[in-house]
């Protein structure tokens, strides 16, 4: 890590002169010139605190070398507009408008809503297979949108010198949320990964199977399909079309579900498709191997054309029904392969998955209801997922890690008034994930032990681990006796975060009147 901020920062001058290359060949403004610079610096100023209180981030040289890419490739035009004296502008209640077909951003003139915008100006990040029909444009927006949020809060919760979690610049809660539950379960890099491989790289599988490598495909860790179900909802919220469409879809799989149960029926039914195709096949053997055949229906079929449609040669015409022969042998093939019984076995279960996946979300209720059911649901799966991998920390660094990248996650807001530590139904599950970090920590001598009873210790490292101090090592405690309470002061750095008095009938591991470390 020492190796990186060095690196960048023996660097932040390059990337200036770069970006200021960059703009040599761009018509705007100095006033927005000397934005994007500043949200170069932003960023460089930001970043070793987003970095200490994150873990799970880009380097440094990626961020700035991207946005300055984005300004390059996508960036065209910058519009920048103020307020008149009533508050009116062009942008109505938005901060900023992006238009990427011009390659033109609308923005008001601070460094967070261009940056903001630019990050937007970028076409998807993360493209799904086609496969993936019910899956693909839900996943795909939530990823990217996911990303563009995650980048956001280089320069939106951070400012040098405090962290402050800006809920109401957070352009989507729960597609933030769920972006981060998937970057804390598999980590940066899997998601680098799933960018840099684009389709080459099956998104949905990998997440599956990294999911069965962290719990032994235990089902009570099944995530996946309640983000596919979170997925979909936020998809649709806002358009009753793409709602009408999901339902539809719904149908047909439900209709496809019921046949498929009635086995019988099902294969009868493949066996006569076969059977048709084999009719197809064999009339174009017929045709290709009779000239007289093959011209004249040549002939016939060109009569029912349209004039810009028609083929144009005899041998045009063999080349199309060459073509349409191989295309009907591909699906004589799968049909014969989906009558042998494991085929039929997979192709059955994959239909089951689809409908449970549609038909368990309530399409009827208020859709941000079922999002905040379906998240509470997905959160509680999560700490369950990740105490799981909380098995397998053996040092020091890990666990301190750890213990930042959990914090971090409390901190989430779920919605525009809550963050996950606020809501009641999950209270059971930090309260777990959370003791079992402190006493690993506590175990590997990484943090030192306050109380000698094992609750009290927790709910007073617990309690200092819910402040937004940057640095945790930095955080000084001193407990001191007051009547037969206790005052403990708690201290980041040299300067005071907060007291708490308590009952001090507690034995606690402290010297009074003393600071004292959190962390070793």
């Amino acid at each position: 890590m020492a190796k990186e901020d060095l690196f960048s920062k023996l660097n932040i001058k390059d990337y200036n002169n770069q970006l200021e290359n960059v703009l040599e060949n761009k018509s705007f403004s100095e006033g927005t010139k000397n934005i994007l610079l500043n949200i170069l610096y932003k960023i460089e100023t930001a970043y070793d605190d987003y970095k200490k209180v994150k873990v799970n981030v880009d380097l440094k040289k990626e961020i700035l070398e991207e946005i300055i890419k984005i300004i390059e490739e996508n960036c065209s035009k910058i519009e920048i507009v103020k307020p008149t004296l009533n508050g009116e502008t062009n942008l109505g209640d938005k901060k900023y408008i992006v238009e990427k077909e011009d390659k033109k951003i609308v923005s008001y003139p601070n460094e967070k809503n261009v940056f903001y915008a630019l990050n937007h100006l970028k076409e998807n990040r993360f493209i799904l297979d086609s496969k993936y029909t019910i899956l693909k444009d839900p996943m795909e927006k939530l990823l990217n949108q996911g990303y563009i949020i995650d980048k956001e809060e280089t320069i939106r919760d951070f400012d040098g010198w405090t962290w402050n979690i800006l809920s109401n610049d957070i352009e989507n809660h729960i597609y933030n949320l769920i972006y981060q539950n998937i970057k804390i379960l598999f980590g940066n890099d899997f998601l680098k990964n799933a960018i840099e491989y684009n389709q080459t790289l099956d998104f949905i599988t990998e997440i599956e199977d990294k999911i069965n490598g962290i719990a032994d495909e235990n089902k009570e860790f099944d995530i996946s399909k309640l983000i596919y179900q979170i997925a979909i909802l936020e998809n649709v919220k806002n358009s009753e079309e793409k709602k009408d469409n999901v339902l539809q879809k719904r149908e047909l799989i439900e209709e496809e579900l019921k046949e498929i149960e009635n086995k019988k029926e099902y294969l009868q039914k493949i066996a006569d498709i076969k059977k048709q195709i084999g009719k197809e096949i064999k009339a174009i053997d017929e045709k290709l191997n009779n000239n007289k055949l093959l011209r004249e229906t040549f002939i016939e079929e060109n009569k029912f054309l349209k004039a810009e449609e028609r083929i144009f040669s005899l041998s045009e015409y063999c080349e199309i029904l060459q073509e349409k022969r191989e295309n009907l042998l591909k699906q004589l093939d799968e049909y014969s392969n989906l009558m042998k019984p494991m085929n039929f076995v997979k192709k059955k279960t994959e239909i089951s998955k689809k409908y449970e996946l549609l038909n368990e979300i309530n399409f009827d209720i208020n859709p941000n209801e079922e999002t905040y059911r379906l998240a509470v649901t997905l959160q509680n799966k999560f700490m369950k997922l990740l105490s799981e991998k909380f098995k397998n920390i053996e040092s020091k660094k890990e666990i301190i890690e750890y213990i930042y990248l959990f914090r971090y996650y409390k901190l989430i807001y779920i919605n525009n008034k809550k963050q996950i530590k606020d809501i009641e139904e999950l209270q059971e599950e930090i309260r777990k994930t959370e003791k079992h970090l402190i006493t690993k920590a506590c175990k590997l001598k990484a943090m030192n032990i306050l109380c000698q009873d094992i609750e009290k210790n927790y709910e007073l490292v617990s309690k200092i681990l819910s402040y937004n101090i940057i640095e945790l090592e930095d955080v000084s405690l001193e407990f001191k006796k007051h009547d037969k309470n206790i005052v403990l002061t708690i201290y980041d750095d040299d300067t005071i975060e907060d007291s708490i008095i308590y009952d001090g009938s507690e034995e606690l591991n402290v010297k009074f009147n003393k600071k004292m470390k959190l962390f070793n």
